[in-house]
């Protein structure tokens, strides 16, 4: 019965290694071939070192931790940065949370993709502390382990100073109106001022469309108003190309159908004597 009880557990612990041999084979794993962007190739690489080096030390369980780490990243998968309250820190715990935070919001932005090994350092590093202060015991490699992390992290942080700024998108420029004359389809001077205002506006904003609607008063008959309204849509269509505003421009014209202000038919109204102006991206 104890001869069985033994065999059987021996057959246990074979499946179990067996299961779990991928986890501890780091010179496969650091062989793979790279699925992802730089980040994660850096990252890939960097875990392979922590592997081999816990691999040295025949900590098997830091080897699986750093090995499945590299698997994940040569998969093209960034993992998260361990957090440090998932393991039992003994020194350094009050600075490896404050570094925890720092390293979190600079591989929150463009730092990656800007200093992929500087950050992948940084990331594996700050797993490797960790790691070390976990064990407690070993203060040389926990002080380095500390040391190239604080080395890596500015050099992360380092090129986002340095990278242009992108500038915010302008705003969309307000919708323009401008006004004629009784029984004109002439632009004025200061309407031309308005015009060359909102394109200037409209480049800045990158606007891709601009609709240009045309309307009359009440005076005259409307199908007089139909056809001084397209006259004066076309009116400051011209001076929006004439002025470069470099985008399509949708003509229309209401006549005296969609007045700003409602009159009785026969009234002149300045307000109503107008073209619209509407842009879109």
């Amino acid at each position: 019965m104890k001869s069985v009880l033994v065999t059987g557990m021996a057959v246990s612990t074979m499946v179990l290694l067996g299961a779990c041999a991928n986890n501890y084979d780091v010179d496969k794993v650091s062989m793979m071939p790279d699925q992802g962007g730089d980040f994660t190739k850096a990252l890939h690489m960097r875990y392979s070192e922590r592997a081999k080096f816990e691999r040295g030390e025949e900590d098997w369980a830091s080897v699986s931790f750093f090995n499945q780490r590299a698997e994940m990243a040569a998969m093209g998968k960034a993992p998260m940065v361990q957090d440090p309250n998932d393991r039992r820190l003994k020194v350094d715990v009050n600075s490896i949370k404050m570094a925890g935070i720092n390293l979190k919001s600079a591989l929150g932005g463009d730092a990656p993709t800007a200093t992929p090994d500087a950050c992948a350092r940084a990331q594996t590093w700050f797993e490797h502390w960790m790691e070390q202060s976990e064990e407690g015991h070993q203060m040389d490699d926990i002080a380095t382990a500390r040391g190239e992390f604080e080395k890596a992290l500015p050099e992360c942080k380092a090129m986002m100073a340095k990278m242009p700024m992108k500038e915010p998108m302008a705003m969309m420029p307000k919708p323009l109106i401008v006004y004629f004359g009784f029984d004109s389809a002439d632009v004025s001077s200061a309407a031309d001022s308005q015009i060359k205002t909102a394109i200037a506006a409209a480049k800045k904003a990158g606007v891709k469309r601009a609709v240009v609607i045309g309307h009359t008063d009440r005076s005259g008959s409307s199908d007089y108003n139909m056809m001084l309204s397209k006259k004066r849509a076309e009116a400051v269509s011209r001076e929006l190309m004439m002025n470069g505003i470099g985008t399509k421009i949708d003509t229309s014209n209401a006549g005296e159908t969609s007045p700003m202000e409602a009159t009785e038919d026969g009234v002149k109204n300045r307000l109503n004597r107008r073209v619209e102006v509407m842009f879109e991206r």
